[in-house]
């Protein structure tokens, strides 16, 4: 396919990323990539459209979906997940909302590791909790025991952790996992442990469930995760969550029936299809990813150095330091305004991306060039 014919199949698409902005926009935010989905995927979907089966089918993905997702993560993490213990939800977001809602109290302590995925944020302060921030250093991007211990406040009950992280793309390794265990073992916290960028982690690091960590860890952690991030699924809502958590199960259970509605069954469907059928697809998807994350790095060290980047070790989404530059109160406005490229604001992912801007680069390579140079445009242009 030209490059001319897929952003035009892309611009066609119903979906925000590209129909937020005008066509001289280049979208390079929302998490989505603008990769066709596995083949699998699509004969399975299109296998239940064929057949016109629509019906009430959620008790069997119930079942089918643990199952897949237990497997999935023992073949690629060494971790098997409970099926028992393994609740299917329509959405990552909502398993989060539910664990925080069953886990904790109004009033209580949620602990964030900033800059974060910004739902969390409004996710906090809707259900009456009270936000708690550890700033993760944005040179280093770890996390430090002692630190966290410093940070947690009187009153807290839980941490949020999203690891692979999003927007830094940090994997955060055996001994940060294991000092967020023991705090959390200490202080008797919840960890509500968002792990859906889990596929996408690149040579030299290695994702590991905090789950996974101890049999204690998996008793006060909620996993979350979903087909979603690595299949480019996310209007096909399903999800998955263990609840390894005794307290966060038994407010689950206790929940009305009906409270959180059932799986959409072409969602279910495509998650099923995904991580059954889809390994390889997702292993090309990977290496693509990969390249261009390595060809956006080099061309910012080379051309744009006063642009600061880690080099994420996981997720397709960089985390653009742009305070040395002449747009730094707004890059993601100026870039927008001056460059016609839309990358997402800094500030959405808490006081900590003031400066910042996140650059999703799972898009064509020829895409990706464009991007980087119209952000180059517009720094040279206010330096």
């Amino acid at each position: 396919m030209s490059q001319s014919s897929d952003i035009e199949r892309l611009r066609a698409l119903s979906g925000i990323k590209w129909r937020r902005y005008g066509d001289d926009v280049i979208p390079a935010w929302v998490a989505d990539m603008d990769f066709p989905t596995a083949p699998a995927i699509i004969d399975a979907l299109r296998t239940m459209v064929d057949a016109s089966d629509f019906g009430y089918n959620g008790v069997s993905f119930d079942d089918s979906i643990p199952k897949a997702w237990a497997e999935w993560s023992e073949r690629r993490f060494g971790w098997r997940p409970d099926v028992e213990r393994t609740k299917v939800f329509s959405t990552s977001l909502q398993a989060i909302a539910t664990a925080l809602m069953v886990g904790t109290s109004a009033g209580d302590g949620v602990l964030l590791f900033t800059p974060v995925y910004p739902p969390f944020f409004g996710m906090i302060e809707k259900s009456g909790r009270t936000l708690v921030e550890y700033h993760l250093d944005q040179a280093e991007l770890r996390i430090d025991e002692d630190l966290l211990r410093s940070a947690i406040e009187p009153g807290t009950r839980a941490v949020i952790l999203c690891n692979p992280h999003n927007p830094t793309g940090r994997v955060f390794d055996l001994a940060e996992l294991t000092a967020i265990a023991r705090v959390a073992e200490e202080r008797d916290l919840l960890v509500i442990s968002d792990e859906i960028w889990q596929d996408f982690v690149y040579p030299g690091a290695r994702h590991i469930p905090f789950a996974s960590l101890s049999t204690e860890a998996m008793a006060r952690c909620v996993t979350v995760t979903a087909a979603s991030k690595s299949f480019s699924l996310g209007g096909l809502s399903c999800a998955v969550a263990n609840l390894g958590d005794a307290r966060v199960a038994e407010g689950f259970a206790a929940l009305p029936p009906h409270l959180l509605g059932d799986v959409n069954a072409l969602g279910a469907c495509a998650t099923l299809a995904a991580w059954t059928h889809g390994e390889a697809w997702l292993a090309e998807t990977v290496d693509a990813l990969h390249a261009n994350r390595d060809h956006l790095v080099a061309r910012l060290t080379a051309e744009l150095p006063e642009v600061g980047i880690a080099m994420p070790q996981a997720t397709y989404v960089a985390w653009l330091d742009f305070r040395r530059t002449g747009v730094a109160v707004d890059p993601a406005a100026q870039l927008l305004k001056r460059g016609r490229v839309g990358l997402s604001s800094g500030p959405d992912f808490g006081v900590a991306g003031e400066g910042f801007a996140r650059l999703n680069f799972a898009t064509h390579p020829d895409l990706l060039d464009q991007i980087i140079d119209r952000i180059g445009l517009v720094c040279h242009a206010t330096a």
